[in-house]
Order: structure tokens, then C-alpha cells, then sequence
């Protein structure tokens, strides 16, 4: 038996911005939120575009390769931001959130990135289907700290992945509909300021998708409303619910952004080019990586120039989410060279660094201008850029220039591992 949805959305500015980012698509196959970010760097275009280009997915889902379509979709659209960025650099910092399901009648496969959530209500119960990724969602499945700290953490909104890096890491998802569920899919202008008890509320005697959207943002604007908010609410049923209209609101609605997130699309389309020293978008749902960049050199500066930039990011609550997308060579606690991803320094308290790799070869074995450099932490560009910096590090050819040589033991017998008095010898 094939399932229907009856849908309704609202996209609305809020009670503190000057503007919407957020966008939202609502279809008898399809439904999306999206939350740019980014304030003057164009948020609020990274979410248009986004929608503007996942909504053609409002179709039946083809029998298989669903995922593949899904994901060349998102892949589409973050092409798109990126060449937003390489034709005007000044809205470097532009993403947004995805959250979207593909409907087929029984079965919903669904895509997300960054903190628009999905949720169900089915048969009395309510439960949130994505997980937020966000740095205080890492802390909380770490056990560092309870659900009920993360609700009061400073750095609740610092997201640690979104579209419009250079590489992204969505994950997917298979739902099974059944007949009663009510989905809701939000940014987190609802779940910030209305609690899951009155959103579920809300859901479970809302008589339908309508009157549950009305009234959740009605809640949300209440409670101060701080950022936008962006509300879609749609029942699983049996019967046709008889023509729907799609619904194309906030930033995807505006017709200027229309215009220009169409221009780049096609431009990518038509050229089938990445814009200059991009990645390959990397959309997983196995864990695995990939993608090449250009690899570029930073020194102690670097440190002093994104330590000013990310407090001045986090202060304007823009969210840092590309601080995941960063990588840079270091020192491990066990002393060896290694990558990592993220920053070498505290911001504000908040370590933001996650060892990624590391390797046997011990940071005392470089030459002191480079130990140096390990220790504050050497930028590089993307992970492939990382594995080919280490490598060059830790090959211990002749010629490295990197590493001090290596003790002898015997003419043909080489220490595997040397320390520091070994350049004296």
C-alpha cells in the first residue's frame, strides 16, 4: 500500500534579525529545511541555493541508487556555494544546514548536515531523528557532559560540519513511513527556544500539519524568537490528500537569490568544472574520506589571524563549523608528529583539535625549526593535504631537510628511531 504526505511549512524572519536564512521546500516526494550561516558572507544565498537546487528531487525516488541520486544532489549544491565563493571571495564563510527526505511512499531516505533537525511522532511516542552536529553533541556522546548542560553550554551552537566546505560529511539515513506518523523537520530557531516537551505537545493535538506549524513558531516567536525560524510538519496517510501546491519559503522564496543561485548552477553545469582549488566533495555515509587540494604552508601568523577571527566569529554567534574542515600537523600527547583537525590553540576556553592520524616517527627527530613549528601547529589544506605534509615529514630518505640523520649503529644497520643527541655525534 503506497503512503501519501499532507504537508505545511513556515519560514519566518523572527523577532532579533534583519533578515531570513533559512529556506525551506515542501513536495509530495520531498521536503528540506536549510539554515544559512554566515551573515555577510551571504547565509542566507548558501540556503537558497541549496534548496533551490535539492528540490528538483521532488519526483518518485528511482527503484535503486536513491543514496547515489541523493548525494550527487547535495554534491550539485555544494559545488554551487563553492563557486559562489571562488567568483567573490568576500562571502567566504558562507554554508548552511540540510535536513531532507526522500519520499517513495514507504520508505523516506534521508540526508543531514549540521543542526536542522528531523522529528517523529508516532503512536504517542516522539524521538529526534538526526543527530545534531554541533560541538556540544560530540561533548554529550563523549559523556563530557548530561543532555540538560548542553542546553546551557556557551558553545551550543558551534556547528562542526555544514555544507559549503570544501569537504562534507552528511550522513544518511532509511525510515520505513507508517500510516499516523507526524514528521517535523525545523532549524534551530524552534529547537532553541521551545523545549522538546512543548514541541512534542504541539504535535500530539495540532489537528493538523497547518495548525502544528502555526502554532510551533508562534511559540518560538513568544519565547524571543532570537534567530529565524523555520517550521515543516508533515503526516503520513493513507488516503490522497488531492493536489498540493509546493511551498518555496524564506531565503529560497526571494527572488533575487533565485536568480543568482540559478546562474551558478548552470554555469557549473555547463563548464562540468570545480571552482579553482576546491576539493572533491566527499559525501559519505561509510566513514570514508577523500579529495585533493592544494596544499598551502602557514607558520605562527596563520595562528594569530584565525585566533582573531574565530573569537570574532563566535562572538557574533555565527558558528564555527569550519573549524572541522581545518587541518594542521602537531605534536601528539605520546611526542610523535601527527595530524589533526581543527585548531592548535584554545579560543575562550574551548579546545576545537581532534587527532586524526598519527604517525611512529617522534617530533624530537625534526630539526629544531620544525619541531618548533610542529608544536604551534603547521597549517595545511584538506586531509590529503595533511597525508602528503606528514609524508614529506616523516620519510627518512636522504635529502629530507625536515629530519636530523638518522644514529648509525653499524654500516649497515640503521636505528629505527633516534633522539636529538644523535646531531652531535
Amino acid at each position: 500500500m503506497s503512503l501519501f504526505l499532507r504537508y505545511a511549512a513556515i519560514s519566518d524572519r523572527g523577532v532579533v534579525r534583519q533578515g531570513n536564512q533559512d529556506s525551506v521546500f515542501a513536495g509530495s516526494h520531498f521536503i528540506a529545511v536549510a539554515d544559512g550561516m554566515g551573515g555577510m558572507a551571504a547565509g542566507d544565498l548558501a540556503s537558497a541555493i541549496v534548496i533551490n537546487t535539492v528540490a528538483r528531487l521532488d519526483v518518485p525516488p528511482p527503484s535503486d541508487s536513491v543514496v547515489d541520486e541523493l548525494a550527487d544532489a547535495v554534491a550539485d549544491a555544494n559545488r554551487a556555494i563553492r563557486r559562489c565563493v571562488a567568483d567573490d571571495p568576500q562571502k567566504e564563510g558562507m554554508g548552511t544546514t540540510l535536513t531532507a527526505l526522500w519520499f517513495d511512499g514507504e520508505w523516506f531516505n534521508l540526508v543531514h548536515i549540521g543542526d536542522s533537525r528531523a522529528y517523529r511522532m508516532r503512536e504517542g511516542g516522539f524521538e529526534q531523528v538526526t543527530v545534531d552536529d554541533t560541538y556540544v553533541q560530540m561533548l554529550v556522546d563523549e559523556g563530557r557532559i548530561t543532555a540538560e548542560e548542553a542546553e546551557r553550554h556557551p558553545q551550543r551552537s558551534l556547528l562542526l560540519r555544514a555544507l559549503g566546505a570544501s569537504e562534507v560529511e552528511p550522513a544518511f539515513q532509511t525510515i520505513k513511513g507508517v500510516a499516523g506518523d507526524r514528521l517535523l523537520l525545523c532549524s534551530d530557531g524552534l529547537s532553541g527556544p521551545v523545549s522538546d516537551a512543548d514541541i512534542a505537545r504541539t504535535l500530539q493535538t495540532s489537528a493538523s500539519p497547518q495548525e502544528a506549524a502555526e502554532s510551533l513558531v508562534q511559540q518560538a516567536l513568544d519565547a524571543g524568537a532570537p534567530d529565524n525560524v523555520t517550521v515543516l510538519v508533515a503526516d503520513v496517510v493513507e488516503e490522497h490528500p488531492g493536489e498540493q501546491r509546493q511551498i518555496i519559503g524564506g531565503a529560497a522564496a526571494d527572488q533575487r537569490l533565485a536568480e543568482s543561485d540559478t546562474a551558478v548552477l548552470r554555469a557549473i553545469r555547463e563548464d562540468g568544472e570545480e571552482p579553482e582549488g576546491d576539493a572533491t566533495v566527499n559525501l559519505r555515509a561509510d566513514g570514508a574520506e577523500s579529495g585533493k587540494k592544494k596544499k598551502k604552508k602557514g607558520g605562527r601568523v596563520w595562528r594569530t589571524v584565525l585566533s582573531c577571527l574565530i573569537v570574532l566569529v563566535l562572538a557574533a554567534g555565527a558558528g564555527a563549523y569550519w573549524v572541522r574542515t581545518q587541518y594542521f600537523l602537531g605534536v601528539s600527547d605520546a611526542g610523535n608528529i601527527s595530524v589533526y583537525r581543527g585548531l592548535p590553540f584554545e579560543v575562550a576556553g574551548l579546545r576545537a583539535a581532534w587527532l586524526e592520524m598519527e604517525s611512529e616517527r617522534p617530533a624530537s627527530e625534526a630539526t629544531d625549526d620544525v619541531e618548533a613549528d610542529l608544536k604551534d601547529g603547521i597549517r595545511v589544506d584538506g586531509r590529503s593535504g595533511a597525508e602528503s605534509e606528514l609524508d614529506e615529514l616523516i620519510d627518512p630518505a636522504a635529502g629530507n631537510e625536515n629530519l636530523d640523520p638518522l644514529c648509525s649503529v653499524s654500516d649497515t644497520e640503521a636505528v629505527p628511531t633516534a633522539s636529538k643527541d644523535c646531531r652531535d655525534d
